[in-house]
């Protein structure tokens, strides 16, 4: 060990050496006694600061001769590491230089020296990648591209290899955004729009819509084509389908805004677009996309890439009309299913309500047209369908509203099962019956969910329609069968409509008081669907404590339900319509623990889409009625993930 090498690994712990033998020269003028005790003190530590600095440089140097002897065959040279192919610089985890070669020092040219540095201050280092030793990572310096390997010698110490590879880094990079993108456009409602104009207008509407689409693809870089009126198919690249997530995707806007001599035309586009590795690929998954995004109700873009969905868009609501040639090739497409059925299985969602009962219970009258034996699923505990399962079940004892265990001894595989008020495949009231793979047929309103029942023989999803009971009224009235509905069953249908639209304020159409009439016919007694609406006195106040607790943000407000009653959610249903009523309360949240859990139900008037909202917690429904279930989580903690993605959801309204 030579002194100079201590001298020039510590000069500052020698200067401090050297300041105190000075000082008691100083003290030697004033008191020889004093500076003789001072200079036998400076000298004792000099001698132990001195030792355990050459201990210190000795470690140092052992540790680098460790590791060169695990770099080399031989493990004899001493300058391995400082000839080794590559930068290396030994770190403490603090990321504390603690030595390196020569390579290294050429990365960081404009240090003069770095030993004791940080390295996170050279190079952009990630604060956790030492705790996955022999795990590689990128970092960079500059233009200068790395990945680094590294290793650990002793406890507390790394040695980081770099390799410089940008140019593939570079190549990656420009592989990545110069990956195929397939685009799929189709402009909703264009059959109305020729339905409401004259022909000459119409190819004007269609020529400027048209054009739009066209300059906004152009500013993208797409290749494209048009194969019919309306409908577009491109190609670009991920650089630009970022771009385009960038600014929101602003040609839903542009289409949406547009008016034909001053007047409004509710023109939507709904788009699909796929990303995968080939374009093959990418349009198998546009179509996907683009399918998704009509069964979400239009006005938006999906984008599937692999299993994965995003949306934007989805803000409008809609009111495009629906023609009846569907109704009528499904009602005679489930007539045939029925028909060639053993028995027949009915069930909604969890927690079923009144839109699913009904549906569930008008679906049962095309079966019993057809003598087959029928069941309806449900879960007595936890409906919140009991005064209307009790109505039906006054006037048919006979009627069978059953849980799984009492339907499974007659499943067999010419059972059909008919799912209602919902097509998202993890809230059916039984899923094991998805899993049997029975022939299924699906009727639903609700906008298309991502996890949707994909085993579906027979798929009857209207997402413009105001209920399920609405479809399934059409279904009856147009079924070949012609069955006859009882009046329990007529106001089982209306009582669902009633509930969806509140009281037909809410997503009404024509169809929707075309369906009430033709329930009217079959003597639905409104007094009757009245009383099911009641609620107790306890409820009642339980209600008004909901709402009198609630919280105003703007035009948005949201209540924590703190009562403990067993009829929670439908307390919570209740209070959120309530707070609609409200002057200037355009959407309400109200959040309650049920079933472990913290739950939100969401309600709007139909200017905020609060199914967008319940989709960012993880939930769904419909864009003025929906819900969530938040596991793991405390009701402050929902709270303020309500809020945020409240905001969330009017910044990109903004945006």
């Amino acid at each position: 060990m030579k002194f100079k090498d201590i001298l020039k690994d510590n000069p500052f712990a020698i200067l401090l050496i050297c300041i105190a033998t000075a000082f008691s020269g100083v003290t030697f003028v004033f008191s020889k006694s004093v500076a003789l005790v001072e200079l036998i003190i400076v000298l004792l530590v000099a001698v132990f600061a001195l030792k355990w600095l050459a201990d210190t440089l000795q470690r140092k140097i052992q540790q680098v001769k460790t590791l060169e002897r695990s770099l080399t065959q031989y493990g004899e040279a001493d300058n391995e590491l400082k000839v080794f192919p590559l930068p290396v610089v030994l770190v403490r985890s603090t990321g504390s230089i603690v030595w390196f070669n020569e390579l290294f020092k050429n990365i960081v040219t404009e240090y003069e020296d770095i030993t004791g540095n940080n390295i996170r201050e050279l190079v952009n280092f990630n604060e956790n990648v030492l705790e996955k030793v022999g795990v590689p990572f990128e970092t960079s310096n500059g233009k200068s591209k790395f990945t680094v390997y590294s290793s650990q010698t002793e406890e507390d110490l790394f040695a980081l290899y770099f390799i410089e590879d940008t140019a593939l880094k570079d190549t990656r990079h420009k592989f990545n955004i110069t990956r195929p993108v397939v685009l799929l456009i189709n402009t909703d409602s264009l059959e109305q729009t020729e339905d409401s104009f004259a022909h000459v207008d119409y190819y004007t509407i269609n020529s400027d819509v048209e054009r739009i689409i066209t300059k906004w693809l152009v500013s993208y870089n797409c290749i494209f084509r048009k194969f019919s009126d309306g409908k577009f198919f491109a190609i670009t690249e991920k650089e630009n389908l970022d771009a385009m997530i960038q600014t929101q995707f602003s040609l839903l806007d542009k289409v949406r805004e547009y008016s034909f001599d001053g007047q409004e035309i509710e023109m939507t586009l709904s788009v699909g677009i796929g990303r995968e590795d080939t374009i093959k690929e990418c349009e198998a998954s546009a179509r996907q996309a683009l399918d998704m995004a009509r069964g979400r109700g239009g006005d938006q873009i999906a984008i599937k890439v692999g299993e994965n969905y995003e949306f934007f868009g989805g803000i409008s609501n809609r009111k495009e009309k629906r023609g009846k040639i569907k109704s009528r090739t499904v009602a005679a497409a489930l007539d045939e299913l029925i028909e060639s059925a053993s028995n027949v299985l009915i069930m909604g969602h969890t927690f079923s309500d009144f839109d699913a009962i009904g549906a569930a219970v008008g679906i049962s009258a095309i079966a019993k047209q057809h003598l087959k034996n029928v069941h309806i699923l449900v879960n007595r505990q936890t409906t919140l369908a009991e005064a209307l399962i009790g109505m039906v079940h006054s006037e048919d004892p006979e009627y069978k509203f059953v849980d799984f265990e009492k339907v499974q001894s007659v499943i067999n595989n010419d059972t059909l099962l008919i799912v209602t008020d919902t097509m998202r495949s993890k809230i059916v009231e039984y899923p094991q019956l998805l899993d049997m793979k029975l022939r299924t047929v699906v009727i639903d309103h609700h906008r298309k969910p991502v996890d949707f029942i994909e085993i579906a023989s027979l798929v009857f999803h209207e997402p413009l329609a105001s209920s399920a009971c609405e479809m399934a009224t059409e279904l009856v009235q147009y079924a070949p069968s012609k069955p006859k509905l009882s009046p329990a069953q007529a106001q089982a249908l209306l009582a669902g409509i009633i509930l969806d639209t509140k009281n037909f304020t809410l997503r009404v159409g024509v169809r929707t008081f075309e369906a009430a009439s033709y329930l009217r016919d079959c003597k639905a007694d409104t007094v009757a669907v009245r009383k099911l609406f009641a609620s107790s006195a306890e409820e009642s106040t339980a209600v008004g404590k909901v709402v009198s607790d609630a919280e105003f943000f703007g035009n948005f407000t949201v209540s924590v339900a703190d009562t403990d009653s067993p009829n929670m959610r439908l307390i919570a249903s209740k209070a959120a319509d309530e707070l609609l009523n409200i002057n200037n309360v355009d959407a309400s949240f109200v959040i309650f623990e049920a079933n472990s859990c913290v739950n939100i139900s969401a309600r709007s008037l139909g200017k905020i889409n609060v199914q967008l909202i319940m989709e960012a917690l993880g939930g769904g429904g419909h864009q003025s009625m929906a819900a969530c279930q938040l596991k793991d989580t405390d009701i402050s903690q929902a709270k303020t993930k309500l809020i945020d993605a409240v905001n969330s959801y009017f910044d990109k309204l903004k945006n």
